[in-house]
């Protein structure tokens, strides 16, 4: 059995969950508002317990003051998606168009100088619109991004209410508003896991806000010394196997050769997977009992820091 991130510290134990790679059901689950020192961490270690992605539209002022570059990069690793969600959380309904440009664009610099790229989507806060500011984002190329379930858990509701919310409103490719900087998401994300498993729902990162250059902007950036980055892009089944292929980079390692390892620090399965020359990878796994998403690490070749995570992935049945 694969090891899997715990969050032991925070629950006691989590539901079992299995997940299918075919004809399943998606759910969007986004989180606004962020980042938070505590909760964030929990929650992309919660998404990870159960190999599922989301998409994150931080404030910009919030993701200068609090977060590093290595700190988005490790969210990015993971197969999350960013968007934007302006510079200080104004209503952008009421700015005008200087305002409201000022309040995206600064945004997206910020989230350029730590990951590499502009985001590609946002969410206007308070969900509040017009077209003077859907013009001036789409001047910025971004499209705007909504939601189609919202369980209010900012109002400080229960656990319950926010449950039974959901539950009668979430259908194929539900867009889930949450938000990380409050303590309630993460029980309701737990329970969202238990009522809609993986088995049957598959969740994924909204289609708007990937960046199909992400290989090339997030590598530019980095420098020697700096921990690798990368990304899982694919897992499907082939025959009685799963096969994995993505891409991970370090700037030690200019000509690749980079190696990923299944369940950092022991690397449980015992095969020797390298990047090419491009940087990309891909392995499979033969005729293997999978019960667990697939986590995975790249082994740092610079100065003595840590290895990279990135992420958790479903591949069983």
């Amino acid at each position: 059995m694969l090891l899997i991130l715990s969050l032991s510290v925070f629950y006691s134990s989590f539901g079992d969950t299995a997940s299918g790679l075919e004809d399943k059901k998606t759910i969007y689950l986004t989180f606004d508002d962020g980042p938070h020192p505590i909760f964030t961490p929990f929650i992309l270690s919660l998404l990870d317990e159960n190999g599922a992605k989301a998409t994150f539209f931080p404030i910009g002022n919030r993701l200068e003051e609090r977060w590093e570059e290595d700190d988005l990069q490790d969210l990015l690793n993971r197969g999350h998606a960013i968007g934007n969600h302006s510079w200080s959380h104004r209503d952008l309904s009421k700015e005008n168009n200087n305002g409201t440009i000022f309040q995206l664009t600064q945004s997206s610099l910020i989230t350029e100088k730590l990951a590499g790229f502009q985001p590609s989507c946002f969410r206007a806060p308070f969900g509040a619109l017009n077209q003077s500011v859907l013009d001036s984002a789409d001047s910025l190329g971004m499209k705007h991004v909504g939601w189609t379930v919202d369980p209010q858990e900012w109002s400080d509701t229960s656990v319950e209410n926010s449950m039974n919310h959901i539950v009668k409103r979430v259908e194929d490719k539900a867009i889930v508003l949450l938000h990380d900087r409050r303590f309630l998401a993460l029980p309701i994300v737990r329970e969202i896991f238990k009522t809609f498993p993986t088995e049957e729902w598959s969740y994924e990162t909204l289609p708007d806000c990937r960046n199909d250059n992400e290989k090339n902007s997030r590598s530019v950036i980095r420098s020697k010394g700096d921990v690798p980055i990368g990304k899982v892009e694919q897992v499907k089944k082939v025959g009685e196997g799963y096969f994995f292929s993505g891409w991970a980079y370090d700037p030690d390692l200019p000509n690749g050769g980079l190696q990923v390892l299944i369940e950092e620090p022991n690397d449980l399965y015992p095969v020797s997977i390298v990047t090419d020359s491009k940087h990309d990878f891909e392995f499979e796994i033969p005729n293997f009992e999978i019960d667990r998403p697939v986590c995975l690490w790249l082994k740092n070749e610079g100065s003595l820091r840590y290895n990279s995570f990135i992420g958790c992935h479903n591949a069983y049945n």
